[in-house]
């Protein structure tokens, strides 16, 4: 379902959420691109701080060695467009199909256009207009989740330190955040490259979520295979039956009551992401690109839907949410 522009931004995660001067708030747009080899990954993230050192930003996070770019810029190089996704930060553009950078950073000098082709959009209800369900519309979230696109292709290449990259024929996925700041403790995990399956994907957030006086365990996934998605979240009652959190890995089984999803995923390599407190660039987390996993759904009854090996995988692990499942 897609709704008409005239819709509340709400039903548009992926534009532009903010209001024109906003305080103690933050929104990021996450690119990952992963070349054909699977050498060359490299992460993205375009974003906006409001607080007391208000300015826009990019993020890159190189996959294989970890190695990390900061670049500010005035917050004013930073535009938008109310209707679609077109965010500007200085001669740098993203929309939901393609990346422009002309990119000057420390350790990343980036230049060059890559193009996003069959591009697979998450599904939208009327109740449910993203990732995040209902809890969409609650007023008072500290962080808000969209999805922009589950997985598509590159076309395009890059030059980077001078080293000019093909992308053509690679993997792509995009994702968001927008609010005052992301949880105290979280894992988070994405892949798209699946030995079995060339076009399935998924995602999975475990968070400790600020809820009116107090806090509760929360999460949201998808996992999709061929062309159904199949959705785990708090919101549709599914429950967090196993996790298993050690240094650089994590065994998880989220189930509902029709389907279980079994996921074993072992960190390497990571670098270090600036992420928001109170719309402050000020937190430093820690994020790999090149984790593997094993995964697998079933039903039930016992009925086996989809086992693969995975790799290229993103994943974050954020002090220590199991200490907070029950």
């Amino acid at each position: 379902m897609n709704y008409p522009a005239c819709f509340p931004r709400m039903f548009h995660p992926s534009l532009y959420q903010g209001r024109r001067r906003p305080k103690k708030y933050f929104e990021g747009w996450y690119y990952k691109h992963v070349d054909p080899t699977g050498k060359h990954i490299y992460s993205i993230i375009f974003g906006v701080s409001y607080s007391k050192d208000s300015h826009s930003f990019i993020q890159v996070i190189e996959g294989t060695q970890g190695a990390t770019d900061y670049i500010r810029f005035p917050l004013d190089a930073f535009s938008y467009d109310r209707k679609q996704l077109r965010v500007s930060i200085g001669e740098n553009t993203i929309t939901q199909d393609s990346i422009s950078l002309n990119l000057d950073g420390q350790k990343f000098k980036l230049s060059g256009e890559i193009f996003y082709r069959n591009i697979s959009v998450f599904p939208q209800k009327v109740l449910a207009p993203g990732i995040m369900g209902w809890y969409t519309f609650a007023p008072f979230m500290e962080c808000y989740h969209g999805v922009v696109s589950m997985n598509h292709q590159l076309h395009g290449k890059l030059k980077i330190n001078g080293q000019s990259l093909d992308f053509t024929g690679g993997k792509g996925y995009i994702e968001k955040d927008w609010g005052k700041s992301m949880p105290s403790d979280w894992i988070w995990l994405q892949c798209n490259h699946f030995k079995q399956s060339d076009n399935a994907s998924m995602m999975i957030s475990i968070a400790r979520i600020p809820w009116l006086t107090g806090h509760f365990p929360g999460f949201l996934s998808f996992i999709k295979i061929g062309e159904k998605v199949y959705r785990f979240a708090t919101y549709n009652r599914s429950k967090i039956s196993k996790l298993e959190v050690r240094t650089d890995s994590v065994h998880m089984q989220l189930v509902n009551k029709k389907y279980i999803l079994e996921v074993d995923v072992e960190r390497k390599i990571s670098g270090d992401l600036k992420a928001p407190v109170h719309g402050d660039m000020s937190r430093k987390i820690a994020e790999s690109l090149d984790a593997k996993l094993q995964v697998k759904l079933s039903q039930t009854a016992g009925k086996v839907l989809f086992e693969s090996e995975g790799e290229h995988a993103g994943l974050e692990i954020v002090e220590d949410v199991a200490k907070y499942i029950q």
